[in-house]
């Protein structure tokens, strides 16, 4: 097939609590999709959108079924989190 790449997107949502920096799959709301938090060696790309900007890669580390938060703040209550995980596939 020439042109299109087929690819995955798949979605974890979540809001701050305003104090917290460590996120898991229990955390997700089911509501708006996806609750899972995926290992980062099962997709192509990562993004990270905290009130939907996205976020420089050294401001977060991504485990399986765990997301950390490495910036010194934490957002604000009720900030919305998403993690976007992105699969190519061949």
């Amino acid at each position: 097939m020439s042109g299109l790449i087929l690819t995955t997107n798949l979605l974890y949502f979540t809001f701050s609590d305003g104090q917290k920096r460590v996120y898991t799959n229990n955390d997700g709301v089911a509501e708006y999709g996806i609750t899972e938090i995926l290992a980062p060696s099962k997709v192509s790309y990562i993004n990270l959108f905290i009130n939907g900007i996205i976020q420089p890669q050294s401001n977060y580390k991504v485990e399986e079924d765990k997301l950390t938060l490495l910036t010194e703040d934490v957002p604000a209550e009720d900030v919305p989190i998403t993690l976007q995980f992105i699969l190519i596939n061949k």
